[in-house]
């Protein structure tokens, strides 16, 4: 688990000046009952919680530019779009922020159905304006950028009338990052390789290491958090790694899905 004080920040707008007494969400759109929820209501409704990891994505050149796995705790959006009752031809929700310049996402209407949450506590306590509070969207399995901070507005719409943007397919990959891999190879082999490997919200089953096209060996896997969060792993093979020669990693998720992800050392 990250601790919120390690979590990164990358916003795209100044924090608005929101607090729980001022903060509301708006429903509606395609929808026959469209709703206005406080944050008094949101506390009153069942609470859930899971692990999930969050991907922030870099404008420069690394693929992912930082990653926290948390526990968010905070209301399944499903509950509030029974609520509201969906219309049969909706099909996507335009996510809106609050802010001066709000900022929308589009997620399709069935993932917030499957798993998304209206959050607004981490690891036990509220969520910080700072990381999108006092409540943000949260769609594990799903990059961050869709897990929109300081939600104001949920508008469902149809298929037709989504943008092109609202196609794009914003599920993670199976993916990993090595953490100490410098160390290692510096030729401290007394510590194991270490690293987390993630995937859009089927969990991890396997971590298998192969040097110079040799054969696979499995890492060991820590503790299972569950299908959303990341997986935390080690390999301690201190004669094999080093310089000069190729790493590759082989990430297995619960549906059997595979990736496998290459270093030139």
């Amino acid at each position: 688990m990250t601790n919120i004080e390690h979590f990164f920040a990358r916003n795209r707008q100044l924090i608005p000046d929101l607090s729980p007494a001022s903060w509301e969400l708006t429903i509606d759109g395609l929808v026959r009952h469209p709703l206005v929820i406080d944050y008094d209501d949101l506390l009153h409704k069942p609470v859930s919680s899971f692990f999930a990891v969050l991907i922030g994505r870099d404008d420069g050149n690394d693929r992912y530019a930082a990653i926290a796995n948390a526990e968010w705790i905070g209301v399944p959006v499903a509950l509030l779009l029974e609520a509201a009752g969906v219309k049969p031809q909706a099909a996507f929700a335009a996510c809106w922020s609050y802010g001066e310049q709000p900022l929308v996402r589009y997620v399709p209407l069935a993932k917030l159905w499957q798993d998304a949450m209206l959050a607004y506590a981490v690891n036990g306590q509220p969520l910080p304006a700072l990381h999108g509070g006092p409540v943000r969207l949260v769609v594990p399995g799903w990059a961050g950028a869709y897990w929109m901070k300081w939600i104001e507005r949920i508008t469902l719409i149809s298929a037709e009338a989504a943008p092109p943007a609202a196609h794009c397919d914003g599920s993670l990959a199976i993916d990993c990052r090595l953490f100490n891999l410098g160390e290692v190879l510096q030729g401290d082999n007394h510590q194991p390789l270490r690293g987390v490997a993630w995937s859009a919200g089927q969990g991890i089953a396997r971590v298998a290491l192969a040097l110079d096209d040799g054969p696979w060996h499995a890492a060991t896997l820590a503790s299972d958090l569950g299908p959303r969060a990341w997986r935390q792993f080690s390999y301690h093979n201190p004669a094999g790694i080093s310089a000069s020669r190729r790493l590759a990693v082989q990430i297995t998720d619960n549906t059997g899905q595979t990736a496998v992800y290459h270093w030139l050392l």
